[in-house]
């Protein structure tokens, strides 16, 4: 097993709304792709010192575990992944990090 997390940063206009429909939509493809074992999503919990950080301040994590490292490659090179973060990106230009682990 093999996961990818992603950390993100939206920016202050991206309504709460459209944060839940960016994940509501990126389940459904991670899900309907055949190539995710399971997905999920965290909200960040802010705190005082927030402003401090020194890279940025997350605002969400998402946790997608393949069966593999080829499948998760499949997964990111997926059309249906790759258009939804192009359409994601032109509406609320967002920074993401990630780091893919082995279970």
């Amino acid at each position: 097993m093999v996961t990818h997390t992603l950390i993100f940063s939206f920016p202050a206009e991206m309504s709460e709304a459209h944060r839940e429909q960016f994940f509501r939509e990126g389940s459904a493809i991670a899900i309907g792709s055949g190539l995710v074992e399971s997905y999920r999503h965290e909200r960040h919990i802010p705190l005082a010192n927030d402003e401090n950080s020194p890279v940025f301040v997350a605002s969400a994590l998402a946790r997608v575990s393949h069966a593999d490292v080829d499948t998760m490659r499949r997964y990111v090179e997926y059309p249906p992944v790759r258009e939804f973060v192009r359409r994601w990106q032109a509406r609320f230009p967002y920074q993401v990090v990630w780091v893919n682990t082995e279970d």
